[in-house]
């Protein structure tokens, strides 16, 4: 990643904003966004298997490899579940009453699994707006989202002068807010 924002950061920010603040954090970071949310993702998905593979072997007074003596249960698919589940959540916002049970700071976890949600479907709202742009102006605001071209640049690109790619660029940024404030709003509420 070319910018060093911190990820906690990020999502502390985005927790914390409203839709407008939302959409320019967005924007501003449009570009590593998505590799933030999958980082962040993992990441809490890794802490949440350790803390509960910790909590069994906690239970179980094991020390190592644990061996099946008993015919109850298939601690495998057990498994397989709670980790089906748990990518699930990350996808609908939804965490399952049992999957975090015993687990310290399940409330935090709990919260980080809805905003990456909420991330999740912000971001793929705002691409799809950006993708349905015409030709031309979905080229202007990739070049400037995603290459994160100086307009100066864009300017020469497009053959275009610098203050019609400043107007355009803001124009489309307004337009695009413009389309989706109100879905956002929705989910600031959750």
């Amino acid at each position: 990643m070319e910018t060093k924002a911190n990820d906690r950061d990020l999502i502390g920010s985005y927790r914390t904003a409203d839709p407008q603040g939302r959409l320019e954090i967005v924007f501003a970071n449009y570009h590593i966004f998505p590799k933030v949310i999958r980082k962040m993702e993992k990441k809490t998905q890794y802490k949440i298997k350790a803390e509960r593979e910790y909590i069994r072997s906690h239970a179980r007074g094991e020390l190592g490899v644990r061996v099946q003596t008993s015919n109850l249960s298939d601690t495998t698919a057990d498994e397989a579940i709670a980790n089906v589940t748990l990518e699930e959540a990350f996808t609908t916002g939804v965490v399952d009453e049992g999957m975090l049970r015993g687990i310290d700071n399940a409330s935090e976890y709990e919260a980080d699994i809805r905003i990456i949600s909420i991330m999740k479907d912000d971001y793929e709202l705002i691409e799809e707006c950006v993708e349905d742009l015409d030709d031309e102006d979905c080229r202007l605001m990739k070049a400037f989202l995603v290459q994160r071209k100086f307009i100066k640049e864009m300017a020469c690109e497009f053959n275009l002068s610098y203050d019609t790619i400043k107007r355009r660029i803001k124009y489309l940024k307004e337009f695009i807010r413009d389309d989706v404030i109100e879905c956002m709003e929705l989910n600031c509420r959750r």
